[in-house]
């Protein structure tokens, strides 16, 4: 969720109040720098960072309690990481197996990473429907095999990674019965015929659509009822 760079955006946040002076001083570009916030908010139980509102000074971007408590738990993880690399640097006999969990770290390329908790499972022949609660209280749900579950070790109250590529985000009709997800429109990249739509869910969870050919989309600020189809969710446990 948070590595070094994700935290020190957080930090210049926390320094300068401002989502554009912050990715500045991390040596990142603006979107890239609201990625990863984007990304940050929708993996936590709490927002981490949000919009302060205007004023006579304007508006502008803070950290959450939960964001500076979350910058001040990593500087103290750095401390006990530097101490327990100095002492595993002393044992040699490591290295081979050090390469492998280097080798196992996971990196995705799905735009939209949401936190969840598994709230209930059924069995479907081989397959498994598998109920989920986003921060915030808004349901999901997901289609996986039964073996793909079994090998995840999920159960009720197990936290997972919904991981959600843009294009398999839809708007949703008067047909979509599930996964609907009704959030806020906070922004719109468009680049030819395609559309990035961000919206932000309950508790600051935020989502991101790539739409095509789309006639009538909602404007910043308005409401906006997203969806997505069970088979087109991957999970990934904690």
């Amino acid at each position: 969720m948070a590595g070094q760079d994700r935290i020190e955006l957080l930090a210049c946040i926390a320094e300068t109040g401002s989502i554009s002076k912050a990715a500045k001083a991390a040596g990142m570009s603006y979107k890239t720098a609201w990625d990863a916030v984007d990304a940050m908010n929708s993996s936590s139980d709490q927002p981490l960072v949000e919009r302060a509102a205007g004023g006579r000074g304007g508006g502008g971007t803070r950290l959450t309690a939960a964001g500076g408590q979350l910058v001040s738990a990593f500087r103290r993880y750095q401390q006990e990481h530097a101490v327990f690399l100095a002492r595993l640097s002393e044992d040699a006999s490591l290295d081979p197996y050090l390469q492998v969990m280097h080798r196992l770290r996971l990196r995705t390329s799905a735009r939209n990473q949401l936190f969840a908790r598994v709230a209930a499972l059924q069995s479907e022949g081989l397959n498994e429907r598998v109920a989920l609660t986003l921060a915030g209280g808004q349901a999901l749900t997901a289609v996986i095999t039964r073996s793909s579950s079994e090998r995840l070790g999920l159960s009720k109250g197990v936290e997972v990674f919904a991981l959600i590529k843009a294009p398999w985000v839809k708007l949703a009709s008067d047909g979509a019965e599930q996964n609907r997800l009704t959030g806020t429109v906070l922004g719109r990249e468009q680049v030819g015929d395609q559309l990035a739509l961000e919206v932000e869910l309950s508790a600051g969870v935020q989502l991101v659509a790539t739409l095509a050919d789309v006639p009538a989309v909602p404007g910043i600020g308005e409401p906006v009822t997203l969806w997505v189809d069970p088979d087109q969710i991957i999970l990934c446990a904690l």
